[in-house]
This record gives C-alpha cells, sequence and structure tokens, in this order.
C-alpha cells in the first residue's frame, strides 16, 4: 500500500468519531431526527497489475458473501427506522457515486401512516412487523415478480398482519414503496455481483460525497410539524486494504498487541495524522 493510504483501524476511529460529533449537534428527540448508514465499500485490492478489476484477485471476502451482508443490513434496516445509502469506493471524486438504498422518506412515510391509521400500541407493533415482513420477503425472494404481483404480495401481507386497521388507499401506497425499493436495491446487490467499473481508492472524495448527499437529504427532511428532521450519520467503510508500512502489515503488529486497549489506543493516535 502505498504511503498516502488510510489504516482500516485509523479511519474507522476517525469515522466513529467524527458520527458522534455530528449526533451530539443534533435533537435526540426521535420526531425530529433519523439515523442513517453509509457503506462504502473499497475493493480495489482486486485490481490487477493492469488497473483492471478481477474478482478472482479480490482478497479475504467474496463479493457475494458482500451482497449477503448488504441485504440483511437492508431487511433490519425498517424495524431500526434507518436510512441506507451504498457506494463503490471510485478513482476519484467525479466518478464517486453514492445510491440511495432506504430513502428517509420511506421511513418517514411508514411512520406517518402507523401513526395516522393505528391507534392501538400493540397493534401497531404487529402492523410494523407486517410491514417488516413484506420487506423481508420481497427482498429475499428468489422468483422474478411483476411489479403487479410484488403489489399483490405485500399487500395481502400487510393487510392481514394489520388486522385490517390500515386503509385500503395507505396498503397500496405502502406496497408500491416497498417494491419499487426493492427493485432498486436488488440492482445495486446485483452490482456486487457483476464486475464494477472505475474501482478505485480515492476514500476522502467517497467521505466527501458521502456528507454531500446526506446534507442534500437533510435538507428536504421535515417532520408533521414543519420540524427539520436531522440525520444522524455512521459512515462505514468496508475494506480489504492491508496497511503496510515498512514492510511490516498493519495485521502483524496489531496481532503482537498484548491487550484489545493497546490496539484502540493505536488507532486513536494513528486518527491524529488525518482528517475526515
Amino acid at each position: 500500500m502505498t504511503k498516502g493510504r488510510i489504516s482500516s483501524a485509523g479511519l474507522a476511529l476517525a469515522l466513529f468519531s467524527s458520527t458522534i460529533f455530528l449526533a451530539s449537534c443534533g435533537n435526540s428527540n426521535e420526531s425530529t431526527s433519523m439515523r442513517s448508514e453509509v457503506i462504502l465499500l473499497d475493493i480495489s485490492s482486486g485490481l490487477n497489475a493492469a488497473g483492471s478489476f478481477n474478482s478472482e484477485d479480490h482478497s479475504v471476502t467474496s463479493l457475494s458473501s458482500r451482497a449477503t451482508q448488504l441485504r440483511t443490513k437492508l431487511v433490519n434496516a425498517l424495524s431500526e427506522r434507518k436510512a441506507i445509502y451504498f457506494g463503490f469506493v471510485r478513482m476519484n471524486y467525479g466518478q464517486q457515486q453514492i445510491e440511495t438504498l432506504i430513502s428517509p422518506r420511506m421511513i418517514q412515510l411508514i411512520d406517518s401512516i402507523l401513526e395516522e391509521d393505528v391507534k392501538d400500541d400493540q397493534l401497531r407493533k404487529a402492523s410494523r412487523d407486517g410491514i417488516q415482513n413484506a420487506w423481508r420477503s420481497i427482498l429475499f425472494s428468489s422468483a422474478i415478480l411483476s411489479d403487479e404481483e410484488c403489489r399483490e404480495r405485500v399487500e395481502n401481507g400487510i393487510s392481514s398482519d394489520s388486522n385490517g386497521s390500515i386503509s385500503d388507499a395507505h396498503v397500496a401506497q405502502l406496497a408500491g414503496t416497498l417494491c419499487s425499493t426493492a427493485q432498486s436495491s436488488k440492482n445495486q446487490i446485483d452490482g456486487l455481483i457483476n464486475t464494477p467499473e472505475n474501482i478505485g481508492s480515492d476514500i476522502q472524495s467517497a467521505v466527501d460525497r458521502s456528507v454531500e448527499k446526506l446534507s442534500s437529504d437533510e435538507r428536504r427532511l421535515f417532520n408533521s410539524e414543519g420540524k427539520p428532521i436531522i440525520l444522524v450519520p455512521t459512515i462505514i467503510l468496508v475494506s480489504d486494504l492491508i496497511q503496510i508500512t515498512n514492510g511490516i502489515k498493519i495485521l502483524d503488529v496489531l496481532d503482537a498487541d498484548q491487550k484489545p486497549s493497546e490496539s484502540c489506543q493505536r488507532a486513536k493516535d494513528e486518527s491524529k495524522n488525518y482528517s475526515v
């Protein structure tokens, strides 16, 4: 790895610190804040000498495993009321893209419909679980469903689990949103399995684009009282790159640490050399 590369431990700590700082600036009230995650995948270790990506050269974890991990995170995001974004780390700022997988507005839609239609707390929980179950079903479905088939499956599931307490119009609205979001997310997940383009290791640009994306979405978010909603971000860098300094791998250095606290202190010390 070149000298300019950021170590995984150091960057992770820096991003964590940034998250805590941003969260502390926001309102902790649930109605005026929403959690969000940006997942940045750095697979530049799979680049061969010619600069082309080769999945056979990709170390540690296959892209199909990454796809499974991302799908699982998407399934859990609805119950956690968390917006999810994703992007490959690209070669430069101009090529960097951050895609929305679960939008803040989708979380808002589910909350507002449940608040309006379902007054009983227990039934509201059952209804939310029903939406979650429908989401999981279509996201993990191996069958190729038409838009109409997807909507019908979701509508039947939500109506049944909510005991008919959600209006037909709102059930249809939820089904349309869940199905279109699931299809878009599946397309992104499929992109993990296929050969990605313009893969690079410009981590700083990926982080900058992530912050810009969140800021743009946040400016358009308001609750039912007209108050702005703050996105409380966590940026997760998933990287198979191994830092090498003076011929020594960082993993060998960490293996030599006697206690986890020593590795944590090392990450803190290294993170001071970088700004995120």
